[in-house]
C-alpha cells in the first residue's frame, strides 16, 4: 500500500518487471515461471479455505502467487494510491474476475469489514515506512477476529531494530506466531488459534 505523492512507475529488480513507489520496490510481476528473490512467495498459506484478503495490494504479486497456488479464490485487495492500481491493471494483469479491488485506506477497511476471511495479507507501506499502526493492539485484535477459524494472518516488514518489538507485539495478540526472514524482510505468519 502506498500513500505517497512521490513517483509511481515501471522499472525492473534483479531482472523482475517491477512496480516502484518512491524507488521501493512494491510487487513484481508474476508469470508462469520461477519467481526471483523477494519475500512475497513467504507470505502465502499452506493452505487456503475461504476468502483472501490482501491489506497493500500492489501490483498484485501475492493475488497473483495466492491464484497460481490455489485457482480463482475470491479476493480482496485494499490500495490506498489510484497510480498503483492503474498500473496494476494494466501492467500486472489485476483485471481477474475473482479478484474485487478496493481504493482505499486499509485500516478503515478493516475497521469496517466482516470476514471471516481464510487468509488476510498485511502488506502495507506509506510514506517510505511500515505503518506504525499496524502494530497497534486495536488493529492486530481486529485482524485476529477477522480470520476464519484455521485462518492466516501474514505479515511483511523490514528487518531492523523494532523487528524484536514488532514480533512480540504480534505475539501478544495471537497464539501462534512463526517468523520466516527474507533478506531485508520479515513475514510472520499469525493463526488465531
Amino acid at each position: 500500500m502506498s500513500e505517497s505523492t512521490g513517483r509511481v512507475w515501471i522499472g525492473e529488480d534483479e531482472g523482475q518487471t517491477a512496480l516502484l513507489v518512491d524507488g521501493v520496490v512494491q510487487s513484481v510481476y508474476v508469470d508462469d515461471g520461477p519467481l526471483g528473490p523477494g519475500y512475497w512467495p513467504l507470505m502465502l498459506p499452506e493452505s487456503l479455505s475461504g476468502d483472501a484478503l490482501i491489506l497493500g495490494l500492489g501490483g498484485g504479486t501475492v493475488a497473483h502467487l495466492l491464484t497460481r497456488r490455489f485457482g480463482p479464490v475470491p479476493i480482496t485487495g485494499v490500495e490506498h494510491d489510484p497510480r498503483v492500481i492503474r498500473l496494476a491493471r494494466s501492467a500486472f494483469g489485476m483485471d481477474l474476475d475473482h479478484i474485487s479491488i478496493v481504493e482505499g485506506d486499509a485500516f478503515q477497511f478493516v475497521d469496517a469489514a466482516t470476514g471471516p476471511y481464510g487468509y488476510i495479507a498485511v502488506d502495507l507501506f506509506a510514506a517510505n515506512a511500515i505503518p506504525g499502526q499496524i502494530f497497534t493492539r486495536p488493529f492486530l485484535k481486529r485482524i485476529r477476529a477477522l480470520l476464519a477459524p484455521g485462518g492466516l494472518a501474514a505479515f511483511n516488514f523490514f528487518r531492523d531494530r523494532r523487528t524484536a518489538a514488532r514480533v512480540q507485539r504480534l505475539q501478544q495478540v495471537f497464539p501462534r506466531v512463526e517468523v520466516r526472514d527474507s533478506r531485508k524482510n520479515v513475514v510472520a505468519h499469525c493463526r488465531a488459534r
